[in-house]
């Protein structure tokens, strides 16, 4: 199957320049010149990956993509960055808006397309059996339904992020995941500096739990337990 890649990027030269780099890598390749048009074609198209620019002409890049995380069509496609905003806390943001992976502008073909093999690969071998379904501590995740049941009564509406990461800790259960583990698994990266990124996921992880279920449960948010110094841990 030839693998469909939208590219939103507002500059033309580089458009083209991505277009017929995918294209020689026999890619199938989708183009939009702004934010709108992204969005439009990520959903009617249904590209197998994104690839996106921060400095669009009508809304900027970081809101595209978590609108694109948070939409039922396209939440589980993954989403590269590609940009010239190069500083830590740009490359922070892009990652906690739900990027899958962050490239700095100027950048080679060659290593775009090294990233995006890596990242399908990662996304099928850290991928969840299909008729999997894991129940503890009042915490019910049905992979094949994408459904995750607190109490078995309140379905809590997480993103593909939130939800692998609860599947990875569930699966673990008792053991203590270190941070660059889990970023390595699920983002690709293995460095302190996006270890935020895991951060900012657990604290909406917990947040969803808690308080999705109507009211703030302190028994709930104890299930995802922080190892100081280590990572996280899911107790029953």
């Amino acid at each position: 199957m030839v693998e469909k890649i939208l590219v939103i990027e507002d500059e033309e030269e580089t458009q083209e320049y991505l277009k017929l780099g995918l294209e020689l890598e026999k890619y199938s390749v989708i183009t939009a010149l702004n934010g709108t048009t992204g969005l439009s074609l990520a959903k009617h198209e249904a590209p197998n990956l994104i690839i996106l620019d921060l400095g669009l002409p009508d809304v900027d890049g970081i809101d595209v993509c978590k609108e694109l995380k948070q939409a039922a069509a396209t939440k589980t496609i993954p989403v590269v960055i590609l940009t010239a905003r190069a500083r830590t806390n740009d490359k922070v943001t892009g990652l906690d808006a739900g990027a899958d992976d962050y490239i700095i502008k100027p950048f080679e073909i060659k290593e775009l397309v090294a990233r995006m093999k890596a990242l399908f690969r990662r996304m099928e071998f850290y991928a969840p059996q299909p008729d999997e379904v894991i129940t503890k501590g009042g915490i019910t995740i049905d992979v094949g339904k994408h459904k995750v049941t607190v109490n078995f009564k309140a379905d809590i509406d997480l993103s593909p992020k939130e939800f692998q990461l609860l599947y990875l800790l569930m699966k673990n259960s008792e053991k203590t995941l270190e941070r660059n583990y889990l970023l390595k698994s699920l983002w690709g990266y293995s460095d302190n500096v996006e270890s935020r990124t895991v951060d900012v996921h657990i604290q909406r992880l917990r947040k969803k739990l808690t308080e999705q279920v109507g009211k703030f449960d302190d028994h709930l948010n104890k299930r995802i337990i922080t190892m100081e110094g280590f990572g996280y841990k899911f107790v029953e």
